[in-house]
């Protein structure tokens, strides 16, 4: 009886930890400011400054120069290099939807 309750336990703490990890990784510290998923390209400029480097990926266009349908204007922005690593942030139609850490050699 006891080790259906200790299994159950032990899953709830492990998406527990899940949950937690992904939270984490969810936002960015500037200073004493928070930026997270759905901020805007804007918010995120007032709140962290300018990015160090920054690429755009303008929407894919039909012939007669009008957006395909679902195309979007994609943005990446760099911050770092801040204790050995940057922080790579990825927008789309103007919307945080992705912030990664790495460290560089």
């Amino acid at each position: 009886m006891l080790l259906p309750t200790l299994r159950w336990h032990s899953l709830a703490a492990g998406l527990a930890a899940l949950v937690f990890t992904a939270a984490a990784q969810a936002t960015l510290r500037c200073g004493s400011a928070l930026v997270a998923l759905g901020d805007s390209s804007g918010e995120v400029r007032r709140q962290c400054g300018s990015p160090s480097a920054q690429r755009i990926e303008e929407p894919a266009l039909r012939n007669n120069g009008v957006p395909k349908r679902g195309a979007a204007r994609v943005e990446f922005w760099v911050y770092g290099p801040s204790g050995g690593g940057y922080q790579h942030l990825r927008f789309v139609d103007g919307r945080l939807v992705e912030i990664r850490f790495s460290r560089q050699p």
